[in-house]
């Protein structure tokens, strides 16, 4: 199943990009940042009940763990991905559809 996302011309903080995603039949809210302390700082944070944060720190899993996190999430629930480092924030953009 291939992610398709647009990004959301409404928020801004620096290392992050602000996500409209559909992953088959179900649509998301996606928050990828690899600065999560500025994200707190910018107060760009998602509020609500249906908030779900991962971190994603392995290269070598990055692909099943976006298709669990994405596949087990309920359409509409906003979510923030942590990428630790430039090359997994790139790659988390590229699966969802971005770079």
């Amino acid at each position: 199943m291939k992610a398709v996302s647009l990004r959301i011309g409404t928020q801004r903080s620096v290392g992050s990009e602000f996500l409209d995603t559909q992953f088959g039949s179900k649509k998301f809210s996606i928050t990828v940042t690899r600065s999560p302390d500025q994200l707190v700082a910018d107060r760009a944070l998602p509020e609500g009940a249906d908030v779900q944060v991962a971190v994603l720190d392995n290269p070598f899993r990055l692909t099943r763990d976006l298709t669990n996190i994405l596949g087990s999430a309920r359409s509409g629930d906003s979510l923030v991905l942590v990428c630790g480092g430039d090359k997994l924030y790139r790659a988390t953009l590229k699966f969802l559809g971005l770079a």
